[in-house]
């Protein structure tokens, strides 16, 4: 994007890297992990420059995920920062800078470097891969002196990443949930392509909490129950994390239909972490 300061007008140039991908979406060392294997890929139709780096994230009650810096400033932020345990220094890996053709992968091997007096516990960082603007983001010449005399001309040049988490136990996992604090609202969402009025939506809002010392990771599924038994699933979310910074966070399930006043549901947290699809805490809610 190129921006011009001082009232000229503006040239929008975006760039962004959005074909790239990595997998998996987590990498976890158990306690006699040493290394592991992550696959980045260049989805794109040309080819792409990216850096690799070890980031600290940490997530906030919310459920967002924010650098160190960004969760400084947020609500419970600095408290989620004051928790967190770095895996950067126990990390090593390789390449770090990667140019790759359309349809292109690179392997990124990844080790754990355990000192002897390591502390029991789970520490963290973040596997970052950044797209590389080419060369040519630059202005040209004639670009430079477009704007005019006593203006400005300057290229905005947004940087498209893709993070995992990168995990390291220090001693046996210790994976324990409950589901707390649930509601039910019905709310509007944004009116559909061609709607006329928005669509109201049944939205059940729940407190994942982590009981136990290691970070949480499952799916979500919300059941209505029919003659004592779970039946049609109406709602849930994959891929929920409950970082160790934090002891729970606030997770909106959108609904496939609102639910009937007096309607049970039943709510599943499911392992995907140490035991893939074990119930975690499962919990029945009727709908006021």
């Amino acid at each position: 994007m190129v921006m011009m300061i001082l009232g000229a007008p503006s040239l929008v140039r975006a760039q962004v890297g959005a074909d790239l991908s990595i997998s998996p979406k987590r990498v976890t060392f158990d306690e006699t992990g040493r290394s592991a294997t992550v696959y980045i890929f260049n989805r794109g139709s040309q080819a792409a420059t990216y850096s690799l780096s070890l980031v600290d994230r940490v997530m906030t009650p919310d459920g967002q995920i924010r650098t160190v810096a960004e969760a400084a400033g947020a609500a419970e932020g600095a408290a989620a920062n004051g928790r967190l345990k770095s895996a950067t220094t126990l990390l090593t890996f390789a390449p770090r800078r990667v140019t790759l053709r359309p349809g292109e992968s690179q392997t990124v091997r990844i080790r754990v470097l355990r000192p002897a007096d390591l502390a029991v516990g789970e520490y963290r960082s973040h596997l970052t891969v950044t797209d590389v603007p080419p060369e040519t983001a630059g202005l040209t010449a004639e670009e430079a002196v477009a704007p005019g005399a006593g203006e400005l001309a300057v290229r905005v040049v947004a940087l498209f990443s893709v993070s995992i988490p990168v995990i390291v136990r220090q001693g046996p996992a210790d994976v324990q949930a409950a589901i707390d604090a649930v509601r039910f609202s019905v709310k509007d969402q944004p009116a559909a392509p061609g709607a006329t009025a928005p669509k109201r939506t049944g939205v059940l809002s729940v407190d994942l909490v982590r009981k136990g010392a290691s970070s949480l990771f499952g799916d979500v599924e919300v059941r209505a129950v029919k003659a004592g038994k779970p039946g049609e699933v109406v709602g849930g979310a994959k891929g929920v994390a409950v970082y160790g910074e934090i002891d729970r966070r606030t997770l909106a399930l959108p609904l496939t239909r609102i639910p009937a006043s007096g309607e049970v549901l039943d709510i599943v947290l499911r392992d995907d972490d140490t035991r893939a699809g074990t119930p975690l805490a499962t919990v029945d809610f009727t709908v006021p």
